[in-house]
């Protein structure tokens, strides 16, 4: 079987206009079903990277493939379609102030199509499940900075995307509340969604058992590699 990464980065750099490089030779590669965090400072270009996943940007020079596909190469139907397989949760949250918390993490399910009663019993069990099961009709404006950030969590994991992209998702949480949205976070990973964190935080970070990649300078580095894990060899082979 031939073998495509989800996610493949090869000598790729990015600058905005006729800025210097915001990254620099990055050389990765994210296999399907993987959970990934990125650490760095402000600035580092964490936020960069995750664009050129999301296919907000596209690559200065170098090659990006997504889903085995050369971006490069993708028109706007293309993109679109790739973009629906992908979640992502912005710093800014980017919700509708008009609707409802409901109604903003309904928006992936409806646009499949999906009867709305299900719809409403999926969003209200994961809205609970984030501690926001008193707030299903309040609006983004009457929430607080941390609620608006769980309202934006619960709606980029509703449709359980195959890549997962998340922008500091616990910033404005206590530490409390941010485990148990990186628990939630592994059980989608478990199920096949292939996870990518960019966080600040690295004392929690460490409290998970995951690779690491630094973002220092523009280049990205492996600082901490998967687990590894245990196998049993009584097969007879050679």
């Amino acid at each position: 079987m031939d073998f495509k990464p989800l996610v493949r980065f090869q000598d790729v750099h990015l600058r905005y206009g006729n800025g210097p490089d915001v990254l620099h030779q990055v050389n990765l590669t994210l296999e399907p079903g993987s959970f990934h965090f990125m650490v760095g400072p402000s600035g580092a270009g964490k936020s960069s990277l995750l664009r050129l996943m999301y296919l907000a940007h596209r690559p200065t020079t170098g090659r990006l493939s997504l889903f085995g596909r050369d971006v490069s190469q993708l028109d706007r139907k293309e993109t679109s379609m790739l973009r629906r397989r992908i979640g992502i949760i912005f710093q800014d949250f980017r919700l509708l102030d008009h609707l409802t918390a409901l109604e903003n993490v309904a928006l992936p399910l409806t646009i499949t199509g999906m009867p709305l009663e299900k719809v409403r019993r999926n969003v209200s069990e994961l809205l609970s499940w984030v501690g926001l099961a008193d707030n299903l009709d309040s609006k983004p404006p009457t929430l607080s900075g941390g609620q608006q950030q769980r309202v934006a969590i619960a709606r980029a994991v509703i449709g359980r995307p195959s890549l997962l992209l998340a922008d500091e998702p616990t910033g404005n949480l206590d530490d409390k509340i941010a485990e148990r949205l990186l628990f939630l976070f592994e059980e989608l990973n478990k199920r096949g969604t292939t996870i990518v964190v960019a966080s600040h935080n690295e004392a929690l970070v460490n409290r998970f058992n995951h690779p690491v990649f630094k973002i220092i300078n523009g280049e990205v580095r492996l600082i901490r590699s998967a687990p590894v894990i245990e196998q049993n060899t009584e097969s007879g082979a050679a």
